[in-house]
């Protein structure tokens, strides 16, 4: 290991550069090893990395008996193994993957299909209906059946069939095709290679050690580039296991059950858990007390392993055995990021797009703070483009993660990628110690009559921060010619009620809905004297409903925008 400052901070790993090499390695170094750890019918199943490899090698046999060597071959559907032996299989051993969300409409799953040429389909079995209008020539194959595929395959193995050994893989041409969502835009194919994933998967582990004995628990949905490489094929690369959550309804149940050590999450998740957690000691008698107490106790402590202990009911809620929280996609709560350190879980923030395989920036064992993204992964360049007086501009990449490109969209491709860099649509600033804060998207910036910029979700970022704010958006309402720094505000009920419950007035429901208003406003002041006059926020929309979001649960913020201003 090498750490003699904080952006060389690197570990010594195994090179790979394909998910043929990751399979191979794996599960030959781990064979006795568990792997995939998941609830079936009453009780709980657990595949080792040698019964990986088997169902493997049976499974790639029985695709290739169906005429599928080198084809596109989509999965759909909920997280669990059927899925993750898909991709692996697909990838190591047959085709090119093409990973659907299981979210979509009918319509847009089948025109995925035809637009990415998929020549067959793995689905779970709820998301049979949406296929109804895919072409007949597409092969459809229900998870369900998984066993029956399997059994077949291993026949035609008993009989000689070497498909899988015999599949040869380009590692830097298309291998995983990957439809973005998106927050401001339509859909995009990003091609990755197996190169693009496996050079990401090693940058990372040469910041943050994964070791054979963690466990994650997989919650967000696979077939998003971030839960896929950071909670699934890091962790598969690196001996440990992975277990299923079914349902986030769950969720505390399984973090028992399954007891895991690493926690791959988004911010709204991790602050909405958080969240559940102060409640709780909201509601105890004197529970307010115990909290402030701990919290003292846990800064005296000062290890992660005493704090444990300081927070040992907590610990135990979420398995006993917790220790790290990775976070990606959106900046985490200063609140929650501390909340948790308290509790004595060690917090990683990362920056990444689907574009870049996905993570580019991100803390590591050596660094993590509440303030920045951290440090450029090893083999990764990155540069602000045309910054201003701030040292904001837009943020540049370069580097093995990079994608190949938009599907059979060159024109799209050229927009973004410029003499090997991938300009990102993201606004970024270096700090003073080397590392790197995201102050917004360029597509959401709001630009004011005297040529001023607004970065939303600096704004957000306070806002949210705020116990009467459940969750906002900050957008440029345009009226007159005139652009208002305007801000939709969801309220946090729980904590509204028991502000108004303070004064033990009965109010009627005009009262009420003036005293939210009030809070609501002077929660907003409190956020403007944090920043220059003209970004303050000048207009407030008290919001009931929840946003439009992706299934990573971020804003679509362009439909959020045309929503308000309707």
């Amino acid at each position: 290991m090498n750490k003699n400052n904080l952006n060389n901070f690197v570990y010594n790993v195994r090179e790979i550069s394909s998910i043929r090499e990751l399979c191979d390695g794996s599960c030959e170094n781990f064979s006795g090893n568990t792997a995939f750890v998941f609830r079936e019918g009453d009780g709980v199943r657990e595949v080792t990395y040698g019964e990986v490899y088997d169902n493997i090698k049976a499974f790639a046999s029985y695709l290739r008996s169906l005429g599928l060597e080198g084809k596109k071959i989509a999965v759909l559907g909920k997280n669990c193994y059927e899925w993750a032996l898909t991709y692996l299989t697909v990838c190591a051993g047959v085709g090119i993957i093409v990973p659907l969300d299981k979210d979509l409409s009918a319509e847009d799953i089948k025109y995925l299909v035809k637009d990415s040429e998929t020549a067959a389909i793995v689905f779970a079995p709820e998301q049979a209906e949406k296929l109804d209008g895919i072409d007949d020539d597409v092969i459809k194959l229900s998870s369900a059946d998984m066993p029956l595929y399997i059994a077949e395959g291993k026949k035609l193995r008993d009989e000689g069939d070497r498909a899988y050994e015999q599949h040869k893989i380009n590692p830097y041409s298309l291998g995983i095709l990957i439809y973005t969502s998106g927050t401001t835009g339509v859909s995009k194919g990003v091609m990755l290679s197996q190169y693009n994933i496996c050079s990401n998967i090693v940058h990372v582990a040469r910041r943050t050690a994964v070791y054979p004995y963690d466990r994650t628990l997989s919650v967000l949905p696979l077939h998003h580039t971030y839960e896929c490489m950071a909670g699934f094929l890091s962790f598969f690369y690196s001996g440990a296991s992975i277990a299923y959550n079914n349902s986030l309804r769950q969720l505390q149940a399984d973090f028992v059950l399954f007891k895991p050590t690493v926690f791959v999450a988004v911010p709204v998740l991790l602050e909405k858990l958080y969240s559940m957690i102060v409640k709780k000691y909201a509601k105890m008698k004197g529970g307010k007390a115990v909290l402030a107490v701990q919290r003292s106790l846990s800064k005296l402590v000062g290890k992660s392993s005493s704090q444990r202990k300081v927070f040992a009911t907590v610990n135990a809620s979420l398995g006993g055995k917790l220790n790290r929280i990775l976070c990606g996609a959106a900046a985490l709560s200063p609140e929650a990021y501390h909340g948790y350190e308290s509790f004595g879980y060690r917090v990683y923030v990362g920056y990444g797009l689907t574009e870049t395989s996905p993570v580019c920036i991100m803390h590591h064992d050596g660094y993590t703070s509440a303030d920045d993204i951290g440090y450029p992964l090893v083999g990764v360049s990155v540069k602000i483009v045309e910054p201003n007086a701030d040292g904001v501009g837009e943020l540049a990449i370069k580097g093995s993660n990079v994608m190949l490109g938009y599907y059979k969209n060159p024109e799209a491709t050229a927009q973004v990628i410029r003499d090997g860099w991938f300009y990102t649509g993201d606004l970024a600033k270096r700090l003073e110690n080397g590392a790197y804060k995201i102050m917004g998207r360029i597509k959401s910036m709001i630009v004011l009559e005297n040529g001023k910029k607004v970065f939303p979700e600096e704004i957000e970022y306070y806002l949210d921060s705020n116990k009467y704010v459940a969750e906002s958006f900050v957008f440029g309402k345009e009226e007159n010619g005139v652009t208002t720094v305007t801000a939709s505000i969801i309220p946090d009920n729980d904590a509204i009620d028991e502000e108004l419950s303070k004064s033990g007035d009965k109010m009627t429901d005009e009262e009420r809905e003036n005293r939210i208003k009030a809070i609501i406003s002077s929660a907003v002041a409190g956020v403007n004297a944090h920043f220059a006059a003209y970004k303050a926020v000048k207009k407030i929309i008290i919001r009931k409903s929840d946003f439009i979001k992706t299934t990573t649960h971020k804003i679509k913020r362009l439909e959020e925008k045309n929503k308000e201003e309707e």
